[in-house]
């Protein structure tokens, strides 16, 4: 290939390089005992109660754009906290508990040589109150920057007094 051929393809894969990827949230597993047992009394439900599907642009910077949406996002964190409850459950009987979680924000930065996120959430529990956090993370990967954010938000969230109390009585 010629040099002005080279010279005219560089254009195009510098436009290709600044593309919008879709980015599925998948769960990033906990390390075992980062939630110690929890008291529950009766049987608890976790909901997703993030409406919107709008995209959101969650990582953006170094040439590449991640986009996905809140609900999405909040799914997995209702699926994984579901998980990590049911694995550091002492059950007991009692009435049944709800936890209804909307993921608000969630975005990724780089940061020479690594990644730094931060994630959003507020949980509704069924007596009314509502526990509301913001979420720092950091990776050396995308993608694992954003799961790792979303599990250290469940971790969070399990760990909360205020949810443990809860979920107790």
């Amino acid at each position: 290939m010629s040099m002005r051929g080279i010279l005219a393809l560089c254009p195009v894969l510098l436009l290709q390089a600044c593309g919008t990827f879709q980015f599925t949230p998948s769960e990033y597993p906990l390390r075992d005992g980062l939630i110690p047992p929890a008291d529950v009394a009766g049987a608890v439900s976790f909901t997703n109660a993030q409406d919107s599907t709008a995209p959101a642009i969650v990582l953006s910077g170094t040439g590449i754009k991640y986009e996905t949406n809140y609900h999405a996002v909040t799914e997995v964190m209702v699926q994984q906290a579901t998980k990590e409850l049911h694995k550091a459950a002492r059950p007991r009987n009692g009435v049944a508990k709800s936890v209804a979680i909307k993921v608000t924000f969630l975005e990724s930065d780089y940061i020479a040589f690594f990644y730094k996120s931060k994630i959003t959430f507020e949980a509704k529990l069924g007596d009314g109150t509502v526990l509301q956090q913001t979420v720092p993370h950091s990776s050396g990967s995308p993608v694992q920057d954003l799961d790792g954010c979303i599990a250290e938000a469940v971790m969070t969230l399990l760990n909360d007094p205020g949810l443990r109390a809860y979920l107790a009585k």
